[in-house]
């Protein structure tokens, strides 16, 4: 009973601090954005918190062969992300307060990089995730060997060619030669031939 209490309450402790630091980080992002495209913060959102859940689960769940170690990866880089953009989100709010020292315009900058990378990161694991799955990887397989197989099969139909065409062409010119033959001499019995009374006579 206590076990599941224990993991009842570390749920319930990871998806209030997940609100937290998914707040945070969509005030954050949404500092980068123009004020008609605020919408668009929920969508690099997915990249950070969101990002760390699909992870997750894609790691204990879904994913096979190379695709682990992908979303393995990609739990710890947006593990870091959420904890960098909820602690640059509070110390931007805290300096606008006073609290503390504002953020430099060069801190910004690196931040918002920080954050394209971590995006930019996501979008290359899920296009690798589907690249790398079982069914992809078998599949190019059996492409692969087709390909050989066709290739293989050209050259031999190539090589074979040759031997052919050595046998067969000199069968083919003969025969050539002989209907030539055959037609011309045809025509000859109907070449007309002059006589000496100026008469012409079909030499048969």
């Amino acid at each position: 009973m206590f076990k599941k209490l224990g993991q009842i309450s570390a749920t319930i402790l990871a998806f209030l601090l997940l609100i937290y630091s998914a707040t945070r980080s969509l005030d954050f992002i949404s500092l980068t954005l123009p004020p008609d495209k605020q919408i668009l913060a929920w969508f690099g959102l997915a990249a950070l918190d969101g990002g760390l859940i699909a992870w997750t689960l894609a790691y204990l769940h879904g994913a096979k062969g190379w695709q682990r170690p992908i979303a393995f990866g990609m739990v710890v880089v947006d593990l870091f992300g959420v904890i960098a953009m909820f602690t640059l989100d509070t110390l931007y709010n805290t300096g606008q307060s006073g609290m503390t020292v504002t953020l430099t315009a060069d801190e910004i900058f690196y931040a918002v990089l920080g954050l394209s990378g971590v995006i930019g990161l996501n979008i290359c694991a899920t296009v690798a995730t589907h690249l790398m799955s079982p069914e992809a990887l078998r599949s190019q397989a059996e492409e692969e060997a087709d390909d050989k197989i066709e290739t293989a099969t050209l050259q031999q139909i190539t090589k074979n060619a040759d031997v052919l065409a050595s046998e067969v062409a000199p069968i083919i010119a003969s025969d050539w030669v002989n209907k030539k033959r055959a037609e011309h001499m045809a025509n000859i019995g109907s070449v007309q031939m002059p006589l000496g009374g100026g008469g012409f006579f079909d030499k048969k």
